[in-house]
């Protein structure tokens, strides 16, 4: 799994620049953001941190962040990026399933599209929980399994042997929902507009957001949970 990650570091981020991947992205962040509810001062870890698309984004809102993950060229373009904007993220490799941190250490944990890839979903959530602080909350975002967005990566992944969706699990939100740790989970889905929509028109593809978000949909592209510890 570490090799597979560490030969996508270097094209990982163009999806940002797409305008597929920056609808989704704002839409992502909406979720997580909101549930996370951050605040300057507190600390944050980041698990599966990746290139340090989330990990940044906390920095610049004065966080004190800790990226994690187990790719040591993510890592490494994590850290570029960081030095480039003077953002003083701590960078660790480390492994989801087990944690190099003691209990209670941070004030919030978010995990965002990496969880799908671990060998047991519910083992690097209660890993999660154990690093967070009492009165914290973790939360989690992953690829709707029960989405057009679901569909489109497995079908990608039965045509290349190659590819990271190959070593994934796809959850949908009840999935989800049930294996967050800790009270009061709350959980949503989110992007539904499907890979082959015209990104371009992005009034258009808000409108689609906003009337499935609306109707209660739970077959988002992305699905979300939080909780807090006690």
């Amino acid at each position: 799994m570490r090799q597979l990650f560490d030969d996508k570091a270097g094209t990982y981020d163009e999806w940002y620049l797409t305008p597929a991947g920056r609808f989704a992205d704002r839409v992502e962040k909406e979720a997580v953001l909101g549930y996370l509810e951050p605040r300057p001062g507190m600390s944050v870890l980041d698990v599966g941190c990746g290139t340090g698309n989330y990990s940044l984004e906390l920095a610049r809102r004065k966080l004190l962040v800790t990226g994690l993950d187990i790719s040591t060229a993510m890592l490494e373009k994590a850290r570029a990026r960081a030095r480039a904007e003077g953002l003083p993220v701590k960078f660790v490799w480390g492994d989801a399933m087990q944690l190099p941190f003691p209990d209670n250490s941070f004030d919030r944990v978010i995990s965002v599209s990496a969880l799908e890839f671990v060998p047991e979903l519910e083992v690097a959530l209660k890993e999660a929980y154990r690093v967070l602080r009492p009165g914290g909350r973790l939360v989690v975002g992953l690829i709707g399994g029960d989405s057009s967005w679901g569909r489109y990566y497995r079908e990608k992944a039965r045509r290349d042997p190659g590819s990271v969706f190959n070593r994934a699990r796809l959850y949908n939100l009840g999935e989800l929902r049930r294996a967050m740790p800790g009270a009061g989970v709350r959980a949503r889905a989110v992007l539904f507009t499907p890979p082959g929509f015209d990104y371009e028109q992005e009034e258009a593809a808000w409108q689609v957001e906003r009337a499935a978000v609306a109707a209660g949909r739970e077959d988002g592209g992305f699905i979300c949970a939080v909780s807090s510890k006690i």
